[in-house]
C-alpha cells in the first residue's frame, strides 16, 4: 500500500487465478481469515522478496526464513505501509489555511475519519491481541523480554488514542478552523510513527528466536488462529485487505499462494468480491485525501439486494 491513489488512479488488485485455488477442505469451517499451520515453507521457498520489505530487521543479507518470521511480518508489514501513507497525508495537510473553505475541510475530515474508523481500530486490536493472547501464550514456556522494549503497548496505545482525540475534534468541527488540530497532528503522528516502527523492530529482533526454541509451527498456528477468531469478521473486513495488498508487494508467490489457499472459501469470496474493492475505492482515498487535488468520490461494491446479504449483515 505504499503506492498512493492520485488523479483517480487505483492500484491493481491481484485476484486468485482460478477457482481451483479455492480450498474446499474442512478448513472452510474455521472462523479465522487464514492459517499458517499448514504452510509448507520448503515448498514455497523463501517467503519474502527481501528488498520489498519495510522491516528494519529483515533484508537481502538477513531474509525471513520460516513461520517464526512471517507470523510477525504479516501484520507488521501492513501496519508499516499504512503508517508510511499516514505520515505523508499528515504532511500534506495545509498548515495555516484551515479555514471555512471546502478545499481544506474535506482533506482533514476524510483523513480523520479513516484514522478513527480504520487505522486506530486496527492497531489497537493488534496490541490488544498481543497483550491478552499472544504474549501470555509465549510466557507459558519462555521469558518474554518486554522490559527491554523502548515503548510499551500501553504507551503506544496512549499515543494512538491522543491522535484519535485530535481527529475526533476535526470531525466535530467538520474540518473547519482546525489549524490547532492540524498542527497537533503534524507533531504527534511522526513521533508515533517513529516509536511504533522501533517497537515492531524490537519484536522482530527478539520473538522469532523465542518461538523456534520453545514452540512448533503448528502451536503458533493455533494461537494465531485464536487471535484471528477474537478479531471476528469485523476486523477481517477492516484489516485483511491491507494485509493482502502488502503481501502482494513483499511476499513470494509461493508463500502468497499458500496463504490464499489456507483461507476458508467464504472469507476469500468476501475478500476479493467486497473487502478489497471497497478498500481500494473507499478506504484508501479517505486515507490519502490530503494528498489529492480533488475530493474523491468514495464508492463501495453494490449490495446484491438479497435480504440476507452476507456482506451487508457484516
Amino acid at each position: 500500500q505504499q503506492s498512493r491513489v492520485r488523479d483517480g488512479q487505483k492500484p491493481a488488485i491481484t485476484m486468485p487465478t482460478s477457482s481451483k485455488n479455492l480450498d474446499t477442505s474442512n478448513r472452510s469451517s474455521r472462523r479465522g481469515s487464514y492459517n499458517l499451520s499448514g504452510i509448507d515453507f520448503k515448498k514455497s521457498g523463501s517467503p519474502a522478496i527481501a528488498d520489498k520489505l519495510t522491516s528494519d530487521v529483515f533484508n537481502d543479507d538477513f531474509p525471513p526464513m520460516d513461520w517464526a518470521d512471517v507470523g510477525l511480518l504479516i501484520p507488521h508489514e501492513a501496519i508499516r505501509r499504512q503508517m508510511t501513507a499516514m505520515v505523508e497525508s499528515v504532511a500534506a495537510l495545509p498548515d495555516a489555511a484551515m479555514d471555512d473553505s471546502d478545499q481544506t475541510a474535506w482533506k482533514a475530515t476524510l483523513f480523520a475519519e479513516w484514522y478513527c474508523d480504520y487505522f486506530f481500530d486496527t492497531v489497537e486490536e493488534h496490541h490488544d491481541a498481543e497483550e491478552k493472547i499472544y504474549f501470555p501464550w509465549i510466557k507459558e514456556k519462555a521469558e518474554y523480554p518486554e522490559k527491554e522494549f523502548s515503548k510499551s503497548h500501553e504507551e503506544l496505545v496512549a499515543a494512538l488514542t491522543t491522535i484519535k482525540e485530535v481527529c475526533e475534534k476535526i470531525l466535530n468541527k467538520k474540518g473547519k478552523d482546525c489549524a490547532e488540530e492540524i498542527c497537533s497532528l503534524k507533531e504527534k503522528v511522526p513521533t508515533f510513527n517513529t516509536d511504533m516502527r522501533q517497537h515492531l523492530k524490537e519484536e522482530e529482533q527478539t520473538i522469532p528466536a523465542i518461538l523456534r526454541e520453545n514452540f512448533t509451527q503448528e502451536e503458533e498456528g493455533v494461537i494465531i488462529e485464536k487471535i484471528l477468531q477474537a478479531g471476528g469478521l469485523s476486523m477481517t473486513k477492516v484489516f485483511l485487505p491491507a494485509v493482502v495488498l502488502a503481501m502482494q508487494e513483499w511476499a513470494s508467490k509461493g508463500f502468497y499462494d499458500q496463504l490464499l489457499e489456507s483461507m476458508p472459501p467464504p472469507i476469500k469470496h468476501l475478500l476479493f468480491k467486497y473487502y478489497l474493492p471497497d478498500h481500494m475505492t473507499f478506504v484508501i482515498p479517505m486515507r490519502d485525501a490530503p494528498t489529492l487535488d480533488e475530493k474523491p468520490k468514495l464508492t463501495k461494491v453494490g449490495c446484491c439486494g438479497i435480504s440476507f446479504c452476507f456482506p451487508c449483515i457484516l
